[in-house]
């Protein structure tokens, strides 16, 4: 009777996840998994249709023959573009891919702000304090 008292309870060996990483984890899977099918959608919406800001075939065939990037869009739309050049394409398949891209990437701030806001309301002041300068400088450099 007394050895059944002291088995092993596997569950109860597991580390305690923070709020603020589930909180992180969750935002980000789920930016991830949003930002995946947008890309889908254009990486098909590129192949599959004309509406396009560039040429699939060309841009394929100017990578394998070694063209620079400058090349390629000076050739393709007259000049490499700057910035976020998708928001004014987002109804093209190239500027649908480009946006669910960034999207991705982006998810990373509201996780970290997420996160960060757990922290502060666990009173843990310094890693909050450190993940909202971690979220300010993604955005300065997502923003250019």
């Amino acid at each position: 009777m007394k050895e059944q008292n002291h088995k092993i309870n596997h569950e109860d060996d597991r580390p305690v996840v923070p709020i603020a990483g589930i909180v992180y984890g969750d935002i980000i899977y789920w930016g991830t998994i949003t930002a995946t099918f947008i890309v889908i959608a254009g990486s098909v919406m590129t192949f599959v249709t004309d509406n396009n800001y560039i040429d699939p075939s060309y841009l394929l065939s100017s990578i394998w023959e070694g063209r620079t990037v400058e090349q390629i869009w000076t050739d393709a739309v007259g000049a490499q573009p700057n910035g976020h050049w998708y928001l004014s394409q987002l109804f093209t398949g190239n500027g649908l891919m480009a946006g669910g891209i960034a999207l991705g990437v982006f998810s990373v701030i509201p996780g970290i702000l997420g996160a960060a806001f757990m922290l502060f309301k666990e009173k843990q002041f310094l890693f909050g304090s450190l993940a909202v300068i971690a979220a300010v400088i993604i955005m300065t450099a997502i923003v250019g």
